[in-house]
């Protein structure tokens, strides 16, 4: 798994910081797809950030939009099941 990091561009912080986050996750969470709604989060996370600071950032796709947000869901009622 550590050989694909070697294929991320990292000066281009759109691409490494959701890459980093979403590697991390995995490894921490033991889970896929907990690591790749994390990508979806902080790559429109970073996206928002950029087009707030500089408005030139790329377009971002409305089913990416929706994934995000069915994941942020997802990890808001699995947390608060884990809570009860």
């Amino acid at each position: 798994m550590l050989s694909a990091f070697s294929e991320i561009k990292w000066d281009d912080f759109e691409e490494a910081i959701p890459a980093f986050f979403a590697g991390v996750f995995m490894a921490l969470s033991y889970s896929i797809s907990y690591g790749i709604g994390t990508g979806f989060i902080f790559y429109c996370v970073v996206n928002l950030c950029k087009r707030l600071l500089k408005k030139e950032a790329k377009p971002i796709h409305p089913i990416l939009l929706v994934a995000t947000v069915l994941f942020i869901i997802n990890f808001i009622l699995s947390a608060i099941t884990q809570i009860m």
